[in-house]
């Protein structure tokens, strides 16, 4: 099993809506689950005078065997012929959503569980916001036991519009909704012969057309610091690469020092000189200077997009402390390998969990469970990114006595005394292609923002694709107007039910036929 082959998946939904199942049925179904292991689970069910349970795989405690319910996040492997998987199954009460958000924080990509009998639930809203928080962006939503709903196509789309307009409101596009019977096995590892009107992918078919998340292509390299050592002579900053890669010549700057320097090697135990590291490798980098940097500084190229230090964090959070989390509070934030002490300065908002909707503006408090959009004040600055420029460095978590009580992402970086600075938006990168066209969502992008476009990127709008951008504010129009009017675009701009947007496009120049003895065009 290779580090950056296999796919780590968190399998997130309402309680009773079939996970421990489902991950049974995917050991089953791929030649993973041991002989012994399925003949102990057929005993157990006989003995109790019950039908083969494949959620018997996963009740590895006795307490959940007592009370049918999966308390703790557990940790399994199974292979399909392309690849490896580590699949986290993640608790759905909300008694233990502590250990759903460790899952998932973990995860390349995730499993949305939907009964489709029973329809969406508070959990699955709840689950599916923590997964927006989290960034994570390959999802597939498996809408499960529809043989209860008598494989029904009408069940399954209505399912369907409700969990993807739900998804929509907190920014995640599932990668598929696929229609499934865990119990009888339906689209799990083959085509089911009783939903034939559905015509896309099975659920392991969707699973390995993902990418591991650490691979994080395209990004600018992060490495934060985890230990510095003094070793044979010469010292070595250890940590593993978050995004991009690094290689001997390089040159680098930490933040927030801003200290910089060469880098003389790039080094893994028995192996004093490799050629490069990419993410996901945890590697020892060695400089042409010695610099004393500590742990939670991050390295990153300082040719491309350095990292920078920041002393106020506008973030998105979810609350899960016993406690309310109380305006002007002092906790601890921990960001990669970097730890400081917080004050909570603002709650501009304070919000359901469950239905998005706004509890109150200006709060002075965050209630158990509640979601809000907070600041926080930094008692020393640290290297971060909004997670939307890079995850990697964009999820943070707070703890209270040293227990993890609430974690989020971060949506702006600010240094000290210094207003926002407007965040680069790469339309490229950001481009998702669904059936209806292109789409770059920018509905929840509250601060100021500029765009950036590739040359690719601008290629295609020269051969008629379209772009439908939607927006937040009207500021954002002011920004697309500029960047139509520096790349001779067009635009047009649209309201629907989900929104304001606006529509770029390239006109192809129109041709004017001018008569061989006309005189000159003025």
């Amino acid at each position: 099993m290779t580090v950056n082959n296999t796919l780590r998946i968190v399998i997130v939904g309402h309680v009773d809506h079939g996970k421990s199942t489902l991950i049974g049925r995917l050991f089953y179904d791929t030649g993973s689950l041991p002989v012994e292991r399925y003949r102990e689970i057929e005993r157990t069910c006989r003995e109790q005078g019950r039908e083969f349970e494949f959620a018997y795989l996963m009740d590895a405690l006795q307490e959940e065997r007592e009370q049918n319910i999966t308390i703790d996040t557990a940790q399994s492997f199974f292979r399909t012929a392309k690849r490896p998987y580590i699949i986290i199954d993640a608790p759905g009460h909300k008694e233990f959503l502590k250990n759903m958000v460790t899952g998932a924080a973990a995860a390349d990509a995730a499993i949305l569980l939907v009964d489709g009998a029973e329809g969406v639930r508070e959990q699955t809203r709840r689950h599916a916001y923590i997964l927006s928080l989290l960034g994570l962006r390959q999802v597939v939503v498996a809408i499960n036991k529809l043989d209860l709903a008598g494989y029904r196509r009408d069940r399954f789309h209505a399912v369907e519009e409700e969990i993807r307009r739900f998804l929509h409101s907190v920014g995640i596009v599932p990668s598929y909704v696929v229609p499934i019977s865990a119990k009888e096995g339906d689209n799990i590892a083959s085509a089911s012969t009783r939903m034939s009107w559905y015509q896309g992918p099975t659920l392991l078919s969707a699973l390995d057309s993902f990418s591991p998340a650490r691979e994080a292509s395209g990004l600018p390299l992060r490495f934060p610091v985890q230990d510095v050592y003094v070793w044979d002579r010469k010292r070595i900053y250890a940590g593993r690469v978050e995004s991009g890669t690094v290689r001997p010549g390089d040159r680098v700057v930490f933040s927030p020092s801003g200290k910089s320097s060469g880098v003389r090697s790039v080094e893994k135990w028995n192996h004093p000189s490799i050629p490069l590291a990419a993410a996901g490798e945890c590697v020892g980098i060695t400089l042409d200077e010695e610099l004393f940097v500590e742990r939670g500084e991050v390295m990153g190229s300082a040719d491309d997009d350095p990292p920078r230090g920041g002393q106020e964090l506008s973030a998105s959070l979810f609350w899960l402390g016993n406690e309310p989390l109380r305006l002007n509070g002092r906790y601890v934030l921990k960001l990669a390998t970097a730890e400081a002490e917080v004050t909570l300065s603002a709650i501009p908002e304070r919000l359901n969990s469950s239905t998005l909707e706004v509890i109150e503006r200006h709060a002075e408090r965050v209630e158990n469970l509640e979601v809000a959009n907070v600041t926080f004040t930094l008692s020393r600055p640290i290297a971060a990114d909004t997670f939307e420029e890079n995850p990697r460095l964009g999820r943070f978590v707070i703890a209270v006595e040293g227990f993890v009580a609430g974690g989020g992402i971060v949506r702006e970086v600010r240094a000290d005394g210094i207003g926002p600075r407007a965040r680069i938006i790469r339309l490229h990168s950001r481009m998702t292609t669904e059936p209806d066209g292109n789409l770059v969502d920018l509905s929840q992008e509250a601060g100021p923002v500029e765009f950036d476009v590739s040359t690719g990127f601008l290629d295609r709008l020269g051969k008629g694709e379209r772009l439908a951008i939607r927006l937040r504010t009207a500021d954002h129009l002011v920004q697309i107007s500029r960047l139509a009017y520096g790349h001779d675009l067009a635009f047009e701009f649209r309201r629907d039910e989900e929104g304001p947007k606006v529509v770029l496009f390239r006109v192809a120049p129109s041709r004017v036929l001018v008569p061989e003895d006309a005189g000159p065009v003025i």
